[in-house]
């Protein structure tokens, strides 16, 4: 046996919900979709969260406990155009940043 990460599935899910929105979604061309992203780093986000060792020991990896300082950066990107639209804060995205950058850098 190996040792292998969790996939994680909602015990939520629908599929035929995931069908409706799919067949819904599918009426517009692919260029009127813009897609949106969010990454954040800080000092520990590479951190790894998965070792190996003998039966019996624990595994341990020296990284920096604290956090510094953190930058979050939200991206869209259109099919026909690339990425269209960016903004990095200091921190993490608000409800009011958010709609800040749809409403001023987005549309």
């Amino acid at each position: 046996l190996n040792l292998k990460h969790v996939q994680k599935l909602t015990s939520e899910r629908k599929p035929l919900v995931r069908a409706g929105f799919i067949r819904c979604i599918s009426q517009y061309p692919a260029h009127y979709l813009v897609a949106l992203d969010e990454v954040s780093k800080d000092n520990r986000t590479y951190a790894r969260m998965w070792g190996r060792a003998f039966r019996g020991e624990r595994v341990e990896k020296h990284n920096p406990f604290v956090r510094k300082e953190r930058f979050s950066m939200l991206g869209a990107m259109a099919l026909d155009e690339g990425i269209i639209a960016t903004q990095v804060v200091e921190g993490s995205f608000t409800c009011e940043l958010f709609l800040g950058f749809l409403r001023d850098d987005l549309v």
